[in-house]
């Protein structure tokens, strides 16, 4: 399914769905009137590469949020006993 070529693109990452092994690419930019969307990536030699492309050829990559680690209730022991006063 292709993605729509919106301002609200520019920060997603997507994947270009003809290539099996496509790399995840951060948008950049989008051009409304041309429908193209130009990313980001790194590649396999961790250089930074850019390119354009046809809105209708990128898919949005859904990337799930970390799961929140469960501190439980705070700190357990027992409370120290209460002084009388003299």
């Amino acid at each position: 399914m292709s993605v729509r070529a919106t301002e609200r693109l520019i920060g997603d990452v997507v994947v270009v769905t003809g290539l099996s092994n496509s790399p995840k690419m951060v948008v950049q930019a989008v051009n409304i009137d041309a429908k193209q969307v130009t990313a980001v990536w790194f590649a396999d030699d961790h250089s930074g590469q850019q390119g354009i492309f046809p809105a209708a050829g990128i898919d949005r990559l859904e990337i799930p949020a970390p799961a929140a680690k469960s501190s439980g209730s705070g700190a357990k022991g027992k409370k120290p006993a209460a002084k009388g006063k003299k």
